[in-house]
């Protein structure tokens, strides 16, 4: 998360959405920054909702004077980036993808074995209401940049991405995206109705 509520905004940090290339660039224009711990740096909508717009609020910022923003990635692709961040030599034993095919790790998301989260419930309430007010697409980080950037009144910067998982062999087969396209419908309907 990170909060510039006087220039109008707050940036949710969705997991494997750009978020550490966002914050990269705009961290020195911050007013809140959470980095650490995951839970923080990637508290959902509805969290933010919850405990921190309270907070802000009751500092002057009230809820009105600024939009929330986030990046969504197509579900497949995201699941494709775990897959090959979960293939890195560090990770742990339990959650290393190593030795696993990509088909194999879409049936596990699929059947819950690996929990992945999903950007609809990262954006939503209970009731499923999207809380967020601008979504942009992970292939619009640049709009998502350029956006924020005209709302601090900077040039846009040329964002790279960070925090880029390895590049791993394996071509996602149409029955696997079709099966997980099935499996995070909700997350392609977003996807889709992004920026």
């Amino acid at each position: 998360m990170l909060a510039m509520t006087g220039a109008g905004f707050v940036f949710l940090s969705m997991p494997k959405a750009g978020s550490t290339a966002i914050q990269k660039h705009f961290s020195r224009h911050a007013e809140v920054l959470f980095r650490q711990p995951p839970g923080m740096k990637h508290m959902s909508a509805a969290t933010f909702e919850n405990t921190m717009a309270p907070w802000f609020d009751r500092f002057g910022r009230a809820r009105t004077s600024y939009e929330t923003v986030c990046l969504v990635r197509h579900p497949v692709d995201r699941a494709h980036s775990w897959w090959r961040y979960r293939s890195r030599p560090e990770a742990s034993d339990e959650k290393s993808t190593g030795d696993l095919s990509f088909a194999a790790f879409a049936e596990q998301l699929v059947s819950g074995e690996v929990p992945l989260g999903t950007a609809w419930n990262f954006v939503t309430t209970m009731k499923g209401e999207v809380l967020v007010d601008r979504i942009y697409r992970y292939e619009s980080l640049a709009d998502a940049a350029g956006w924020m950037a005209g709302r601090l009144g900077i040039e846009p910067p040329a964002i790279e991405r960070a925090n880029v998982s390895p590049s791993r062999d394996g071509d996602v087969d149409p029955g696997v995206r079709a099966l997980l396209e099935q499996h995070y419908a909700d997350d392609v309907r977003l996807w889709e109705s992004a920026h």
